[in-house]
């Protein structure tokens, strides 16, 4: 299933829509954990710095992971996939696109694994670190 990484700074309504159905399906460990109206705290969350980074197949997001950038260096966080795309490497893909996209601007990436469940698939991607920050540097 090929997606294409979408930088949503601005999501169209049908976004907020696919963004939602993947808070809901991944609760309450996914996209955005502990809200309890879906999409509240993820419309707030967007700023200057911080948007959300989507996986995007055909018109629909169907991937998502939350992005903040301090200087040169861009934190993860909070990621989901939707249930009837799970299992086909979107969230696989997401990373490659991303790391793609850090190599591209020479940025570090960052992951603080209090915050998502994605260890050994990052470590798997070149990501290394201690028990609570894992870290990507392009090369």
């Amino acid at each position: 299933m090929p997606v294409k990484l979408e930088h949503l700074t601005t999501p169209a309504d049908a976004d907020w829509l696919d963004l939602e159905k993947i808070i809901a399906e991944t609760a309450p460990t996914g996209l955005n954990p502990g809200s309890a109206e879906p999409g509240a705290d993820l419309r707030q969350w967007l700023s200057d710095d911080r948007w959300i980074m989507g996986a995007r197949f055909n018109d629909r997001i169907i991937g998502a992971v939350l992005a903040e950038r301090q200087g040169s260096v861009v934190t993860l966080s909070a990621a989901g996939v939707r249930k009837i795309t799970q299992r086909r490497g979107v969230m696989h893909q997401l990373l490659h696109f991303i790391q793609r996209w850090a190599g591209e601007q020479n940025l570090t990436l960052q992951v603080n694994l209090d915050d998502c469940g994605l260890r050994a698939p990052l470590c798997n991607r070149g990501f290394s670190g201690d028990d609570a920050h894992l870290q990507f540097q392009p090369g």
